[in-house]
């Protein structure tokens, strides 16, 4: 069996601790602003960083109170497990800041490349694992199916275009790329249709998992893309 080769510290000298240097270097890395991610091309850079905040409280029976900048919002859980039921849950906070975050990107880009939208639409829906956070097993914790459904409303015909600015905007999507990289079985659907009913990005993400969505009839969308960056494909 051959020898590992020491690692060397910034002195010179061997590390007892191998993964502690390594540890320490991906920190370095991370503050001097290097991206070891493969997906892009280009590091990041602290002086075009900004600084997030946010504060929060417990009000005990695993309630929060957050605050970020001049907003205050509880979140909580459900009454059966010892919450009180005031507010969504973190994860699902989490689920509703991936599709604010998509409709952002898909407003800031559509104005950039100049793209006619009249309507957007996301709907979630995600699965976890509860024996993770329960302790019972020693699964994933957070999300391991998870499908985001975006239903843009646009005269736009041409194909080529619309699957690049899907393709775009998924790859510059914060919230999508952090979900992609931890692995969270993630699936984005695009549905891009000539007007947006009420709840039609809800009818067609029900319809895809067998849920009903009662009242609703899904819109009929001339072109779908899944998961258009990278892999790309139209279903």
């Amino acid at each position: 069996m051959s020898t590992p080769t020491p690692s060397a510290t910034s002195s010179g000298a061997p590390s007892a601790n191998p993964s502690a240097a390594s540890a320490a270097s991906a920190s370095a890395a991370s503050a001097a602003g290097r991206s070891a991610n493969p997906r892009f091309r280009e590091a990041t850079s602290p002086a075009h960083a900004k600084t997030l905040r946010a504060a929060g409280v417990g009000t005990g029976s695993q309630q929060t109170e957050v605050r970020i900048r001049d907003f205050t919002f509880v979140s909580d859980e459900p009454a059966k497990i010892g919450g009180r039921d005031q507010g969504p849950t973190p994860m699902e906070y989490l689920a509703g800041a991936v599709n604010s975050c998509i409709t952002v990107v898909i407003d800031q880009l559509a104005e950039r490349r100049g793209l006619p939208v009249s309507a957007v639409q996301t709907y979630t829906l995600a699965k976890q694992d509860t024996r993770g956070l329960g302790g019972s097993a020693d699964v994933q914790p957070y999300f391991y199916s998870y499908r985001l459904q975006i239903v843009v409303a646009t005269e736009q015909r041409d194909e080529v275009e619309l699957i690049g600015f899907a393709a775009n905007a998924e790859h510059i999507c914060p919230a999508i790329n952090l979900l992609r990289d931890a692995r969270t079985g993630l699936e984005v659907v695009w549905s891009f249709t000539e007007e947006a009913s009420d709840r039609a990005a809800e009818a067609l993400s029900n319809s895809a998992w067998g849920y009903s969505t009662q009242g609703v009839t899904g819109p009929r969308p001339f072109l779908t893309v899944v998961n258009a960056d990278g892999a790309g494909a139209r279903a």
